[in-house]
C-alpha cells in the first residue's frame, strides 16, 4: 500500500481566529502535518514557534497574518524555499509582482477563501457584459475598520471600467469609488462578512447577495486548495480562478 505523502506546515498568524480553525482542519487530514506557528500571541507548547519568518524548515507556509503586517511578512518569506499559501486581501500589487517572479515554488494567493465569494466574483464578471450599471455594498463587523474591504476593491477592479454605477440612498460607514464603481461600506457587529452586488440595465436588475455567518465557511475554500495542492503549479491568484478551471467558466 502506498503511503500518503505528508507536507509539513507552518501557519503564520496561527493564534488568530482563522489560524486556529485551519490548524484544527489540517490536523484532521492525513496529507498535511501541522508542525509550527509564527504568531506573537501564541503561548502554546504543542508546535515549534518561529519568532521571525526566517530559516524555515517546513514545506509550506500558510500566511494568515493581519493586513498591517502581511506585506512585511511576505518580503521575508520570499527569501525562504517554502511554498506559500497566502490568505489575505491586503497583499499589495507590488508584492504580487514580486511573488509572480518566484517560479521555483508554488505560490497560492487567496484574498478570500469563501466559496460563495469566489462564485460571486465569477458571476459578476459574466453579468457585467449585459448590465450598464453596478454598485457594491459590503458589510463587516465593527473590528474591521478598513473600508472598503479588500474583497470589494478586488471585485471593483476586476469589472470593466466602462460600466456605470448608480446611487444608494442610505447611511453608510463610508462610500468610495474604485475603478468608477461605487462601494458602500457598513461596519456593525450584527454582520460578520457580507457583500451585495447590484446590477441594473434599462428593463431589469440582478442582485448577487453573499453572506458569511461563521468563519468556518472559509474552511471550504481551504479544502479546495489543499485537495488540489499537488496539481497546482507556479503562481496562482484567487480561489475563483482555481474553481473556474473545475467548472469550465
Amino acid at each position: 500500500m502506498n503511503e500518503i505523502a505528508q507536507h509539513t506546515v507552518l501557519i503564520s498568524g496561527g493564534a488568530g481566529s482563522m489560524g486556529q480553525l485551519v490548524t484544527d482542519y489540517i490536523n484532521s487530514r492525513d496529507d498535511f502535518t501541522m508542525t509550527a506557528i509564527h504568531d506573537p500571541n501564541y503561548e502554546g507548547q504543542e508546535y515549534k514557534t518561529y519568532k521571525t519568518l526566517t530559516n524555515i524548515d517546513e514545506d509550506i507556509v500558510i500566511e494568515f497574518s493581519p493586513a498591517s503586517v502581511i506585506n512585511e511578512n511576505i518580503e521575508l518569506l520570499l527569501n525562504s524555499n517554502a511554498n506559500l499559501i497566502i490568505g489575505s486581501s491586503g497583499v499589495s500589487s507590488e508584492m504580487i509582482s514580486k511573488l509572480k517572479t518566484k517560479t521555483d515554488r508554488k505560490i497560492i494567493v487567496i484574498p478570500n477563501f469563501s466559496i460563495g465569494s469566489a462564485y460571486q466574483k465569477l458571476f459578476s464578471t459574466t453579468l457585467s457584459e449585459n448590465f450598464y450599471s453596478v454598485n457594491i455594498t459590503e458589510k463587516h463587523h465593527s473590528k474591521k475598520q478598513d473600508a472598503p474591504s479588500g474583497t470589494a476593491i478586488d471585485l471593483a477592479n476586476t469589472l470593466p471600467s466602462k460600466i456605470k454605477s448608480h446611487e444608494k440612498d442610505e447611511d453608510f460607514y463610508q462610500i468610495n469609488n474604485v475603478n468608477k464603481i461605487n462601494i458602500y461600506s457598513l461596519r456593525d457587529d450584527k454582520f460578520l462578512a457580507e457583500q451585495q452586488v447590484d446590477f441594473v440595465n434599462e428593463y431589469e436588475s440582478f442582485n448577487l447577495d453573499h453572506k458569511v455567518y461563521d468563519r468556518k465557511a472559509y474552511l471550504y475554500g481551504i479544502k479546495v486548495v489543499l485537495d488540489l495542492y499537488s496539481d497546482l503549479e507556479g503562481f496562482n491568484l484567487g480561489l475563483e480562478n482555481i474553481i473556474a478551471k473545475k467548472i469550465n467558466i
